[in-house]
């Protein structure tokens, strides 16, 4: 099984098509994937536990950055646009990926005495977060 130093991973995002440029001064990212549950109960079901089945899939992605509007791929993550996103968890160089569609959903800023300032944006998935391994 391959492990990876976090301090290797890469946030890539491009809006209005174009290439997937690499978001500068990234801290951390987080990739979140869940499935609905549907309960699939019925009256007269043998024990008295409950059945289930899957329903529809959904994915959120978020990166913690240092603040920096000269990078043009951090200034146009501005929310309510539609982005393409890749996230390497080693380097561009392995294959190991995720990517998706989505949209810029939040971004928040902030700074405190003695810290430089940062940025967090969550991008909520539209359609399938491929999985690359």
């Amino acid at each position: 099984m391959a492990t990876y130093k976090g301090q290797d991973g890469v946030f890539q995002a491009i809006t209005a098509g174009g290439t997937l440029a690499t978001v500068n001064q990234l801290k951390s990212y987080s990739i979140e994937q869940s499935v609905d549950s549907i309960e699939t109960t019925t009256m007269g079901s043998t024990g008295d536990a409950k059945t289930y089945t899957t329903g529809q899939s959904g994915w959120t992605a978020s990166c913690e950055l240092l603040y920096d509007l000269s990078n043009a791929v951090q200034a146009d993550l501005i929310v309510g646009e539609s982005v393409d996103i890749k996230i390497w968890p080693n380097s561009t160089s392995q294959a190991e990926s995720w990517a998706g569609s989505g949209i810029v959903t939040a971004s928040s800023q902030s700074g405190a005495l003695g810290d430089l300032v940062g940025s967090s944006i969550t991008v909520q998935g539209s359609g399938v977060l491929t999985t690359v391994a």
